[in-house]
């Protein structure tokens, strides 16, 4: 456990806590691309997901997610990542809103509260994207 603190804080010194954030951001939307290519019948069938589907399709959506989640990657280990922020940060209020309509709509009961979780979220990685790192003081 020691030495995964270890490393922990030796990628961290490396790559700033922007970078940091960004790697977590990444697998958070590679995970959650994952997870909308892979849902099973029966979750596909509630009505966020089927909102979801008749917008864009799950594979256009999964897509979407990864891109991000690929840029955010790539972009944890440069000085210059402004760009993975503001995709992550447009792609969870996206998300939010789309929630937001289908429950304003009456296509998703409960999307308040998706909405205001990934609205949130995003307003979270904007704090994380004014942090100036070390080597920018």
């Amino acid at each position: 456990m020691a030495a995964v603190a270890r490393l922990i804080a030796r990628l961290t010194h490396r790559i700033g806590r922007r970078g940091a954030s960004l790697l977590f951001l990444a697998l958070l939307d590679l995970v959650y691309a994952v997870s909308l290519l892979a849902l099973p019948a029966e979750t596909r069938n509630t009505p966020g997901f089927v909102f979801l589907v008749q917008l864009l399709p799950l594979g256009v959506w999964g897509a979407i997610w990864a891109g991000v989640g690929v840029l955010c990657l790539a972009q944890a280990f440069m000085r210059v990542d402004r760009s993975a922020f503001a995709a992550a940060s447009s792609l969870k209020v996206a998300w939010g809103v789309v929630y937001l309509a289908g429950w304003a709509i009456g296509a998703i009961p409960r999307g308040y509260v998706s909405a205001a979780v990934w609205l949130a979220f995003a307003g979270f990685i904007q704090v994380i994207a004014g942090w100036r790192e070390n080597w920018e003081r």
